[in-house]
């Protein structure tokens, strides 16, 4: 995934605006709730990265 961290937040936030707004069905609700997913273990990646990068300059 090459999307930034802004990126995912922004495709986080979608996401969530379109699971709430109740308008899906079940099928597509769970397809967006996985891909969700994917992006918040990409955030979290990112996150963990840049985190190593401060400790190590830190250091």
């Amino acid at each position: 995934m090459d999307k930034t961290f802004e990126e995912t937040m922004e495709a986080l936030e979608k996401i969530v605006k379109e699971l709430e707004s109740g308008n899906l069905s079940l099928d597509d609700s769970v397809a967006k709730y996985t891909e969700g997913i994917e992006l918040s273990k990409h955030a979290y990646d990112l996150l963990k990265n840049a985190e190593s990068k401060l400790t190590v300059k830190e250091e």
